[in-house]
């Protein structure tokens, strides 16, 4: 649960490390190598953080003008799905709509109904391959950029699955609880058509990996089978923000957020819902009957903290859970080309292999 402080994060991390639950990951290079990549990940941060900031501030300044906000947040959407984000001025003039984009935040608020083959209504393929279920963070608001996209295909495939980007409804034109439907629904076809859940891994990160643990509690009330495992990266469990690594990492360029731009989406996700309930936050939730779980996270980003707390609570659950963390100040580090992502997901792919192992 949240922390009172980092001083007794540091005592429940090194309870989970006793137990064998939390490790450290040991990361690659050394001294001045070492050192640049951080010094230039903590100038990423600091654009990014600064970009945010002025953007929903952008959104805000023309709150009651819904025409130009809306026309803001289309720009920003539009910009963030065709990888045109541009760091200094992300919305200086509209996109093209060239590359697969959509013309307007009502569309793009229904990515998940324009599927990339075929006819939207139509049923999707027995899967071949053990499938790879993965669920973009975007924040709750946005579509996924081509990057994260291409991310869960390097992960499918270090998985040895087929991979299979689970769409959503986006807020705040749809709040909680509709992504979460979506995704359950979106995961029972998966079954309907054949395939089996201890086939099916599921994964997520950020705000993805949210909505992946949100959706298995509505797997859990639906009474539907539990996937073969979970794989959570960088998750945000606590929409509520009570730990202390929301605070301190706030404070720093150790993160690419800060507290405000997380408290955006959190509020336009969470509609006329608390931050603590259960299904918005799965901190708040028991993990019983929960598949097996890894969870990756550096030890340096804002949701360090329910990182921890997800660990404790899947044990506390009877839950099986391995957390792997880096000392990186890289929010979601497997988003860039390193070997410390390639690490991760070799290790994320062991964890996978493993359970589709086991069911052979």
């Amino acid at each position: 649960m949240p922390t009172a402080g980092p001083v007794a994060l540091e005592e429940r991390l090194l309870r989970l490390e006793t137990q064998d639950i939390a490790r450290r990951v040991q990361r690659s290079g050394e001294g001045v190598l070492r050192w640049l990549s951080d010094a230039r990940a903590r100038a990423e941060n600091a654009v990014i953080a600064y970009t945010l900031t002025r953007t929903i501030r952008r959104v805000l300044d023309e709150a009651n003008d819904y025409e130009t906000a809306g026309r803001l947040f289309d720009r920003f959407r539009t910009a963030t799905h065709t990888g045109r984000y541009g760091f200094f001025n992300p919305m200086s003039s509209a996109p093209t709509g060239e590359g697969g984009a959509w013309s307007s935040t009502a569309e793009i608020a229904h990515w998940e109904d324009i599927e990339d083959e075929g006819e939207p209504d139509a049923e999707p393929p027995v899967p071949k391959d053990p499938t790879l279920f993965y669920v973009p963070g975007c924040g709750f608001i946005l579509p996924p950029s081509p990057a994260q996209v291409a991310l869960a295909f390097r992960l499918g495939e270090a998985c040895g699955c087929e991979t299979v980007i689970a769409r959503h409804r986006l807020a705040p034109e749809h709040p909680f609880p509709a992504a979460i439907h979506d995704l359950a629904d979106r995961y029972a076809a998966l079954l309907a058509s054949g395939q089996r859940p201890e086939r099916i891994v599921v994964a997520g990160d950020s705000a993805g990996a949210t909505l992946v643990l949100s959706m298995l509690l509505e797997l859990r009330a639906r009474k539907l089978p539990m996937p073969a495992g979970a794989m959570l990266f960088s998750p945000w469990a606590d929409l509520a923000m009570r730990g202390w690594s929301y605070i301190s990492k706030s404070l720093s360029n150790d993160s690419p957020f800060r507290m405000e731009t997380a408290a955006f989406s959190a509020r336009l996700y969470l509609g006329e819902a608390l931050p603590t309930d259960p299904r918005a936050s799965p901190l708040y939730a028991s993990l019983a009957g929960f598949p097996p779980m890894v969870i990756h996270c550096s030890r340096y980003d804002m949701h360090f903290d329910d990182a921890v707390g997800l660990a404790e609570r899947a044990r506390e659950a009877e839950v099986a859970v391995q957390m792997n963390y880096w000392d990186s100040p890289r929010h979601h580090l497997e988003r860039f080309r390193s070997r410390d992502a390639d690490r991760s997901l070799a290790l994320a792919g062991d964890f996978a292999q493993g359970l589709i192992a086991q069911e052979r």
